[in-house]
C-alpha cells in the first residue's frame, strides 16, 4: 500500500479566502449549468477543460488563441485548437499544471483535493520494504497511472512548499492582498460583433475599477519580466479581460496591475501596474487577432506566418556597424 502524503491547507489561509470573505456580487453573474454558452455574462463553475474546449453556441477564443495568432499564425493556433479534429493528444507540461497549482491553492479555487494528489516520497515493494521513490520501480509507475487514471495532477512535496511559501509571503503584504480583492477564476463570456464569443478568466474580477493578475516566475526583476510581458503576451492577456469586464457591466477599470512573484525561496515578489497606453495599443492588437480568426474560422483557412515571401533585410545596428567599418574590403567585380 503506498503511503499518501496529505495536502495541508489549513496550514495557511490563502489570498483568495481572505478577500473572497470581504467581496460579494457587485454585477450579476450566472452559474453554469453545463450547457453550451449563448448568453455573455460572468459565469462561476466553469472547469478549466470545459473553458478551453466547446464552452459556447458558436465557435470561441480565449486571450490564448488570440495571442497565439498573433505572435505566431492561425496555423500555430489551428494546430493544437479544440476546433481541430485531428488536433494532436496534449502531453501536459510539468511547469503549466504548477501554475495551475498555485493559481488553484493561493487563490482559493474550489476542489484543489480533487484535482491534486502529492506523491509520496517512498513506495513499498513487493518484499514489504519501504524505500525512496524511483521512477523506474514498478510500484511507482502504476501509481502514477492510477492517479492519471483519476484525471489528478500529481505535484511534488516541495512544490506544494513552495505554494505556501509563495501565500504566506503575498498575504503579509496588504498591496498584494488588497490587488487580488475580488471574485475569484471566474469566466467572462462575451460576444464579438463577428459572431465568435470571446472568453477571459482572470484571476479575480475587482471590487473597484483596478484589475490584477498573478503570475509566477523563476525571477521577479525588472528586466526577467518585462521579457516576460512581451513574449507571453500579457498586455494582450489583461487587455481582453479588461475590454470582456466592460461589455458586461457597468464598471470601469482605469488600472491593469501583473503580480509577479517568485517559485523558489524567498519568494520575492514584483507588483507591476501597465501603462494604459500600451493597453489601449494591445486592444487595438486584439482586434486584429479576433478580426483574423472569424475570418480563418469562416473560410476554413489557416494560414501560415503574415509575413511569409516579404523580403528580411538586417536590422539597422548591424547595417551601421559594418557600413561604417573602414577594414572591410569592396567587391569589384571582374574585368
Amino acid at each position: 500500500m503506498t503511503r499518501h502524503v496529505d495536502i495541508d491547507q489549513d496550514r495557511f489561509e490563502s489570498l483568495g479566502a481572505i478577500t473572497d470573505k470581504i467581496v460579494h456580487g457587485h454585477r450579476s453573474e450566472r452559474l453554469w449549468d453545463g450547457e453550451p454558452i449563448s448568453e455573455p455574462g460572468i459565469y462561476r463553475k466553469i472547469p478549466m477543460d470545459a473553458y478551453h474546449q466547446q464552452l459556447t453556441v458558436a465557435p470561441s477564443i480565449s486571450s490564448s488563441g488570440l495571442r497565439e495568432i498573433e505572435n505566431k499564425s492561425p496555423l500555430h493556433y489551428w494546430a493544437t485548437s479544440y476546433l481541430n479534429p485531428d488536433r494532436p493528444e496534449e502531453e501536459s507540461a510539468a511547469h503549466l499544471d504548477f501554475g495551475r497549482a498555485v493559481h488553484t491553492l493561493l487563490l482559493s479555487e474550489d476542489g484543489f483535493r480533487d484535482d491534486y494528489v502529492v506523491r509520496p516520497e517512498t513506495y513499498e515493494d513487493d518484499a514489504g520494504k519501504w524505500k525512496p521513490w524511483s521512477g523506474n520501480a514498478n510500484a511507482c509507475k502504476e501509481w502514477l497511472a492510477a492517479r492519471k487514471a483519476q484525471g489528478k495532477t500529481v505535484l511534488l512535496k516541495s512544490q506544494v512548499d513552495d505554494i505556501h511559501g509563495m501565500a504566506d509571503r503575498l498575504s503579509k503584504n496588504s498591496v498584494a492582498v488588497d490587488l487580488l480583492r475580488g471574485r475569484i477564476e471566474r469566466s467572462i463570456i462575451t460576444k464579438d460583433k463577428t459572431g465568435v464569443y470571446l472568453k477571459s478568466r482572470p484571476d479575480s474580477i475587482p471590487a473597484d475599477t483596478i484589475i490584477a493578475d498573478l503570475k509566477t516566475c523563476a525571477d521577479a526583476s525588472q528586466a526577467a519580466i518585462s521579457r516576460s510581458i512581451i513574449n507571453y503576451g500579457y498586455l494582450q492577456q489583461m487587455a481582453l479581460a479588461i475590454s470582456s469586464l466592460e461589455a458586461v457591466g457597468p464598471s470601469k477599470v482605469n488600472e491593469a496591475v501583473l503580480l509577479f512573484v517568485e517559485t523558489s525561496y524567498p519568494y520575492a515578489f514584483n507588483i507591476k501596474p501597465l501603462d494604459n497606453g500600451d493597453i489601449y495599443t494591445a486592444m487595438r492588437v486584439n482586434r486584429r487577432a479576433i478580426d483574423i480568426f472569424a475570418r480563418c474560422f469562416a473560410e476554413n483557412d489557416w494560414p501560415t506566418y503574415a509575413d511569409s515571401t516579404f523580403t528580411w533585410s538586417a536590422p539597422k545596428w548591424w547595417t551601421d556597424r559594418h557600413e561604417n567599418d573602414s577594414t572591410l574590403p569592396e567587391i569589384r567585380s571582374a574585368a
